[in-house]
């Protein structure tokens, strides 16, 4: 099924030029640009790549730490606070 986009000059140009050197046709070479696009910001990719690489990086520093978590140790700080929540 053939369909027809109309595109703006300079967009036109540039996808021309990304078609000649990917040394493909120009549809083809739009078609790629909206394959790459879709999956870099389709629903599945919640993350950009910076993203990614902090949540990488946290999940590393996690993985370090859990050797050295004590059995049995709590992360309960309510003794040092009062029952309107004010520190005791």
């Amino acid at each position: 099924m053939t369909q027809q986009l109309t595109i703006r000059d300079e967009d036109f140009e540039l996808a021309r030029d990304i078609a000649g050197r990917l040394g493909t046709s120009l549809d083809d070479a739009v078609a790629k640009a909206l394959h790459d696009l879709d999956r870099r910001t389709g629903p599945d990719r919640g993350l950009d790549f910076a993203q990614q690489a902090e949540l990488d990086a946290l999940r590393a520093l996690v993985a370090e730490a859990r050797p050295h978590i004590v059995p049995g140790a709590q992360n309960d700080h309510g003794w040092l606070y009062d029952w309107n929540g004010m520190p005791a």
